[in-house]
């Protein structure tokens, strides 16, 4: 049986995720289901900008979601003066999560992540209950889908998916615009469609602050692959 991958990103009222900030970001490490219908999952959230209460704030924010039954917080990284790093583990009433409702329907989920107060799911469905899927999604009035992407599954996606979401917790919101932008723009085509002055010009900034950038992510790359 053939299979789809399918991105989705989904605002989702009244669920925790949408009160997280820009400078939030975390990805799903662990999922576990017990008897009673409550769904234990294990999270890795990094916080940029002031450590000033960062934890305060993240409970202030789980206590606003009444489909959290209990959770705890641990930071696991603070000598970083850029973001903190914290592990979220929480117990919460199943039937309220997206992530059981896309279970129920018949995917894998390979990636889960929330981001400037979205929720990112990367899943792989058997081609013929994609509609399902859709369905489970849209069904829900609480979620609004933001941005929907359905692909033939092949080992590139798969690489991405499973790269991605380390990669992307490390870079800032102006770092992930700039590699956006340098790809619309041609920019890493072989040969160029634009070189790093005209992506500059683009942006409005100067050919050094160019460089600079994507020297800075460069780097973020090659300590990843150590």
């Amino acid at each position: 049986m053939s299979h789809k991958y399918i991105n989705v990103m989904v605002s989702h009222h009244g669920c925790w995720s949408e009160l997280t900030s820009g400078n939030y970001i975390d990805t799903l490490i662990n999922i576990e289901y017990s008897s009673f219908d409550v769904l234990k999952a294990s999270r890795i959230a990094m916080i940029r900008g002031s450590k000033e209460n960062i934890k305060g704030q993240i409970k202030n924010i789980m206590t606003k979601d009444r489909s959290i039954i209990d959770f705890d917080i641990s930071e696991i990284v603070s000598d970083n003066n850029k973001y903190s790093i914290y592990l979220i583990s929480m117990l919460q009433e199943a039937e309220n999560t997206m992530i059981s409702k896309l279970r129920a329907k018949g995917t894998s989920i390979i990636g889960t992540t929330i981001r400037d107060g979205k929720e990112i799911y990367d899943v792989i469905v058997p081609r013929d209950v994609k509609t399902l899927v859709v369905d489970a999604i849209i069904k829900d009035d609480r979620v609004k889908i933001i941005n929907f992407v359905e692909k033939d599954v092949n080992e590139e996606i798969i690489f991405k998916v499973i790269s991605r979401n380390s990669f992307e917790m490390l870079l800032t919101e102006k770092e992930r615009m700039l590699l956006r932008k340098a790809r619309e723009l041609g920019y890493f085509n072989v040969p160029r469609d634009r070189n790093s002055q005209e992506l500059a010009k683009q942006l409005g900034v100067s050919k050094m602050n160019i460089s600079f950038s994507l020297r800075k992510i460069l780097k973020k790359i090659s300590d990843l692959m150590d």
